[in-house]
């Protein structure tokens, strides 16, 4: 049987300082640059750390194997993914078991690890259903799609891939099981405040709100805390170990 692929998203070299520099935009790169003067561990060397965490976390993954997205087979059953978000060791077998020949769109439930925005709340992972109120049906990783030439656009997008999703509801599924989790940490373009879809060149062009050290090393400490005291739900429980790698990392994230 076909295992299910999974396919990371447009990304930068992060263990390649100088060519992640030349690829940010203007206002990210002004983030980074901040973020370099704060802390004694620098942007890229941070984030290169997540995507080793996710790929431990992949590498768990049953039924499935890491692949470009031009080596993936015509019609196989493909999840997008951003470098640093986690998946269910189970996701490839559930989806797997899963397949029909009528669908080519699977989504399932999300959880969403980020920092309180109150100081005052606990640090939570917060769960998004495909029913909930939520913007998008599809979020980074919360879906699978077969790889097929009108499908493309869905791989590269979760925007797109809800679109997609909404306008052909009887052509997708949703699987009643939290198969994924979104890592909302202290390097992502949200907690950042980047206020872009992207962080290189290609993304939008709006001006984003600045940000400054203070409030910076705020959200530090607010996503320290999260790492330090969070225990998932049980179901989500596959991803404590990665909590536990990001609060290791956190912890090695000095101040300057």
């Amino acid at each position: 049987m076909e295992p299910l692929h999974i396919c990371v998203r447009r990304t930068l070299p992060w263990d390649d300082e100088a060519a992640v520099a030349a690829a940010l935009a203007p206002e990210m790169r002004s983030r980074v640059e901040l973020w370099n003067a704060t802390f004694k561990l620098r942007y890229a060397a941070f984030r290169f750390r997540l995507t080793q965490i996710a790929r431990r976390n992949w590498s768990r993954i049953q039924s499935a194997k890491l692949t470009p997205l031009g080596e993936i087979p015509p019609g196989a059953l493909v999840v997008p993914v951003d470098d640093d978000d986690w998946f269910s060791p189970e996701i490839g077998s559930r989806l797997l078991a899963e397949r029909d020949p009528s669908l080519h769109g699977y989504h399932w439930n999300r959880y969403i690890l980020e920092a309180p925005r109150r100081s005052r709340r606990w640090p939570f992972a917060r769960r998004r259903r495909a029913a909930d109120t939520s913007r998008y049906t599809c979020g980074s990783n919360n879906y699978a799609v077969l790889n097929l030439p009108e499908l493309a656009v869905a791989i590269a997008s979760h925007v797109t891939a809800s679109e997609i999703f909404d306008a052909g509801p009887g052509r997708v599924k949703h699987v009643g099981a939290s198969l994924s989790l979104q890592c909302r940490n202290l390097a992502s373009r949200s907690a950042l405040g980047s206020g872009r879809r992207s962080i290189s060149q290609a993304s939008l062009a709006e001006k984003p709100p600045s940000l400054s050290r203070d409030a910076l090393i705020e959200k530090y400490q607010a996503h320290r805390a999260l790492y330090d005291r969070l225990r998932l739900p049980s179901e989500v429980a596959w991803a404590q170990p990665s909590v536990g790698e990001i609060a290791e990392l956190m912890h090695e994230l000095r101040l300057r």
